[in-house]
């Protein structure tokens, strides 16, 4: 980036630190008239973290190789008037908090939710009907063989409490459960008339969150409203500063459900307290042990903390009166933990083999275990990642899926087949990115530089408010009855269940044959093949081969060498925040 005889250049490009991060620290520094070089290390790398998806700069440990006093860089910035504590009544561009540094807006947005979640924990219970809530607790929720049933317990917690945090891997029940609790509080005095709103990051988990409500309840779905995006909700639109919907203009709803809160970002989940009124019920659904956003923060990592699974005496024993279970007591907990329920048996994976297996392995960190589960099991495989074995597999499992596509009776069944495989990288870039493998599949199509092809999946990469495509919707592109190319989306508001646009009108979108592990959050695929990069990077960790694993419902092909698997499978995502130590302490 400059030069490379300097050490201090050399040890901040070792830290991830690029231009742009180096341009806001001189930037700060000239206002405040500094000139020392370990101030700009130390500002370039606080942006840097934040690129990269943390919340702050932790200050008890600086990299080595910096030479960075901290303590002599923050007095500096202080005398400057650049770096204030977090109840200084002027704002300045940065924040002091313990060992924490913050540029100013983060702090504000990270203690804004840190206030809403304290108050909702300090609020009293619900008034309810008990007598209402255990007739429809023991109808909707019928005793398992097991002491406990986490989803019937998680129920009371959203009956009883104005935040209720449901975490889980896939087929635990989350939108199951959520259906029951909506079921429960329609039951309860007063419950009709109940305003309830559904939302979820994307427009592709929003769409799910309906088809997985649907699928445990289609007489009560048919009587919500329609699961939308965050952004949507709350009325954000380009080019507008606020969203329609804040603090001012709180949203008009007695219950909010957001599904996918993994990929919440921390200033999106500010807003989002900002927009609700403190006796709104909030039921926050996600697997903290998937990705974080892409976005600064991992709050649903944070609010989840070590695992709900015990409670408060005082809560354990209203759930023994409400459900007969017999929950762990410990008067000890922080008080985040009588709000969290963490479902662990899934319905659809056997922990003992295949993909539940896998993923069990991984998720605990277990190289060993992981790779014997690929050596043992009929559900998954290892293969190599080379250019050949790639080719042979796209040709094996995609191109089979398109040319049924094409052949499918209507655009809904074409819709099906293409999502029943997909190709999920690691990385965007390289010969086993996103780009190259979509390239060679559009080269085996004998479509290769054509802008739009039949057969061909789009991924909406921007949010259309008019159209009312969202980030993340998913179309195909097929010829319509007068051969005209058009894209189809799901829309289950239509009798076909789809609509075609002309693919002059879509807004800004990418072809996915393959796409991005990050991408595929909030979908699921019958079969899907798991490409990881030839080199270890630090993008690739245990986290982000979990979620891809997870995506597939039958099989997982999992393309990679030995050594760059146990590497990933070794590193796990950390990102610098505050909230973690503020509820949990």
């Amino acid at each position: 980036m400059t030069n490379p005889r300097d050490p201090v250049q050399a040890a901040l490009e070792a830290q991830g630190v690029e231009t742009a991060d180096l341009h806001l620290a001189r930037h700060l520094c000239a206002l405040g008239g500094i000139e020392e070089a370990g101030v700009r290390a130390l500002l370039a790398l606080l942006s840097a973290r934040i690129r990269q998806g943390n919340v702050c700069l932790p200050l008890r440990e600086p990299p080595a190789g910096l030479g960075l006093d901290p303590e002599a860089a923050l007095q500096r910035l202080e005398a400057a008037g650049l770096v204030t504590p977090p109840d200084a009544a002027e704002p300045r561009p940065l924040v002091r908090d313990g060992d924490r540094l913050y540029l100013a807006r983060y702090h504000a947005w990270e203690r804004q939710i840190i206030e809403a979640v304290t108050q909702r924990l300090a609020m009293p219970d619900y008034e309810i009907d008990e007598a209402a809530a255990c007739e429809g607790l023991a109808r909707l929720f019928p005793k398992p063989a097991a002491p406990v049933d986490w989803q019937r317990v998680a129920a009371v917690l959203a009956l009883l409490r104005p935040l209720c945090v449901i975490s889980g891997g896939p087929g635990t029940g989350k939108t199951w459960t959520v259906a029951r609790i909506l079921a429960l509080l329609r039951a309860q005095p007063g419950g009709e008339s109940l305003r309830i709103g559904l939302a979820a990051p994307t427009g592709k988990a929003a769409g799910r969150l309906a088809e997985s409500i649907a699928a445990a309840d289609s007489e009560l779905a048919g009587s919500l409203p329609e699961p939308v995006t965050l952004h949507r909700l709350l009325g954000m639109r380009p080019g507008r500063v606020r969203a329609y919907f804040g603090a001012e203009r709180p949203l008009p709803l007695d219950l909010l459900v957001v599904d996918e809160v993994s990929m919440v970002d921390l200033p999106m989940l500010a807003r989002l307290f900002a927009a609700l009124r403190p006796e709104t019920r909030l039921v926050l659904l996600g697997d903290h042990h998937q990705l974080a956003s892409v976005e600064a923060g991992r709050v649903m990592a944070d609010l989840c903390g070590p695992g709900g699974g015990r409670f408060s005496g005082a809560l354990a024993d209203r759930v023994r009166d409400l459900t007969g279970d017999a929950v762990p007591a410990d008067d000890d907990l922080p008080r985040m933990a009588d709000h969290l329920v963490e479902l662990t048996e899934s319905r659809r994976f056997d922990p003992r083999r295949g993909i539940g297996r896998l993923a069990r392995a991984v998720n605990a960190g277990d190289a060993e275990a992981a790779l014997a589960a690929l050596a043992g099991e009929a559900e998954v495989d290892l293969q190599p990642n080379d250019r050949a074995t790639l080719d042979a597999l796209l040709r094996t499992h995609l191109l089979p899926a398109v040319q049924a596509a094409r052949q499918a009776a209507d655009p809904a069944g074409a819709l099906r087949i293409m999502g029943e495989v997909r190709v999920l990288c690691a990385l965007r870039e390289g010969p086993q990115g996103v780009r190259q493998l979509n390239r060679r599949m559009a080269r085996l199509l004998g479509a290769e530089g054509q802008a739009f092809y039949p057969g061909q999946p789009i991924m909406v990469t921007a949010n259309d408010y008019a159209l009312g495509l969202f980030n993340g919707d998913v179309g195909l592109v097929l010829p319509d009855a007068d051969g005209r190319l058009r894209v189809w989306f799901p829309d289950p508001g239509r009798p076909e269940g789809v609509r075609g646009l002309l693919a002059a009108r879509l807004p800004p979108h990418e072809t996915v044959f393959a796409m991005t592990i990050h991408k595929s959050q909030g979908s699921e695929f019958d079969r899907v093949v798991l490409v990881l990069p030839d080199a270890d990077t630090p993008l690739l960790s245990r986290e982000l081969i979990y979620t891809g694993i997870t995506r597939a419902r039958e099989s997982v092909l999992l393309c990679a060498g030995e050594g760059v698997l146990r590497a990933g499978i070794a590193r796990q995502v950390e990102r610098s925040s505050g909230l973690y130590e503020r509820l949990w302490g």
